[in-house]
């Protein structure tokens, strides 16, 4: 008996970490390669650059390897574009028109600021990451919800705050967070520096929902229940 259940406890743990394991079989040096090559390249033309980026991959997991690692390397996060954006969804959370307006309004401002100057914050990473995505025949998804971040709990959150994305890889969907994998503000000067974090890249839905919660529950993936 006591066999027994240290069996199903381990076949529990390999469960758990069987996401960070599914592509072990591939390298994806030439996925990294690729986007290294591409370093620079403007986004006036998303559909030249997706497909600059995956056309000489074979797999779907090396197609969006490239289009996140690009991401991460050349789009900067914005510290004034967050700041801003904190400071009037606190002013206006408890007037929903408002709210709808500003946020109207302000995506544009966001979008054309990642167009011009590739800075922005999370709304703009996840929105480039679907795009490239979808150009590339990957499909990929934005998630709303929670983010923790300077030890802030959920419970103290009380309006959504962030976004990511969820892809879909040989047919399973994987989450990830282009925000968080790219680097850091620099608080000192308010500058972003570059500082690339793999562990937000197709993480563990057990780990990823440590510090991510979305609106809709489905998206924790902690059941594929999703089509």
């Amino acid at each position: 008996m006591r066999k027994f259940i240290l069996l199903l406890l381990f076949l529990f743990t390999l469960s758990l970490y069987a996401q960070q394991s599914d592509f072990n079989r591939i390298d994806f040096w030439k996925a990294d390669y690729t986007a290294n090559q591409l370093k620079g390249e403007e986004l006036y033309n998303l559909p030249g650059l997706a497909y600059g980026l995956t056309s000489q991959l074979t797999t779907e997991a090396e197609r969006f390897r490239a289009i996140y690692l690009w991401v991460c390397y050349n789009i900067k996060g914005e510290y004034n574009l967050m700041n801003k954006n904190e400071h009037k969804r606190k002013k206006l959370k408890n007037s929903p028109e408002a709210l709808q307006l500003w946020n109207n309004q302000f995506i544009k401002e966001v979008f054309s600021r990642l167009l011009q100057k590739k800075e922005t914050l999370c709304t703009g990473y996840a929105y480039l990451i679907k795009e490239l995505s979808n150009l590339a025949g990957l499909e990929c998804e934005i998630i709303y919800g929670y983010g923790l971040a300077n030890n802030i709990k959920f419970d103290n959150i009380n309006s959504p705050n962030h976004s990511w994305n969820a892809v879909k890889l040989d047919g399973k969907w994987y989450l990830c967070d282009a925000t968080w994998s790219s680097g850091f503000i620099d608080m000192s000067d308010y500058m972003f520096e570059f500082k690339y974090e793999d562990a937000y890249f197709l993480m563990d839905p057990t780990e990823f929902v440590k510090s991510h919660r979305p609106m809709d529950e489905a998206w924790t993936l902690l059941d594929q229940n999703i089509n």
